[in-house]
């Protein structure tokens, strides 16, 4: 699916998650999973305008006959959003939860694969949402 660009701004999420539910739509998605992905991109969308300084990003959706690969690219300063997910926070109660970094487990977990790259100047993540596989997150 085309390659869109967007000066990365929280004012802009409303046209990022629209061209992902457009694209969607054109590669015939379930509705389940087109609602993951607008999740997952609102995620990443949300935390490259508040962290990423002047940044860019890009979407892309490549289905194929067992689900689709999101990716996503910015030029944000580096940073793996998969490395070093604090699981154990999970377990504890809000008030003792550390500010931040959720997002990054939901983001891997609702796929079913997650890579990060780091591509000439620009954060590379690709992820992988399955037909059949529920996510990881709601496995038992």
């Amino acid at each position: 699916m085309k390659n869109c660009a967007f000066l990365v701004r929280e004012a802009d999420l409303h046209a990022i998650v629209t061209h992902v539910e457009a694209c969607a739509g054109v590669l015939g998605l379930p509705r389940d999973l087109v609602l993951r992905l607008c999740l997952v991109v609102e995620e990443l969308f949300v935390n490259t305008a508040r962290y990423g300084g002047d940044a860019e990003a890009s979407i892309e959706l490549l289905g194929d006959v067992d689900g689709v690969w999101l990716r996503y690219t910015d030029t944000a300063p580096a940073f793996n959003p998969i490395e070093a997910l604090d699981r154990e926070a999970l377990s504890r109660t809000l008030e003792g939860r550390p500010i931040g970094g959720l997002g990054r487990i939901l983001v891997h977990d609702l796929s079913s694969t997650a890579r990060y790259e780091r591509i000439d100047e620009r954060n590379v993540l690709r992820l992988r949402f399955d037909f059949e596989a529920a996510p990881r997150v709601l496995r038992g």
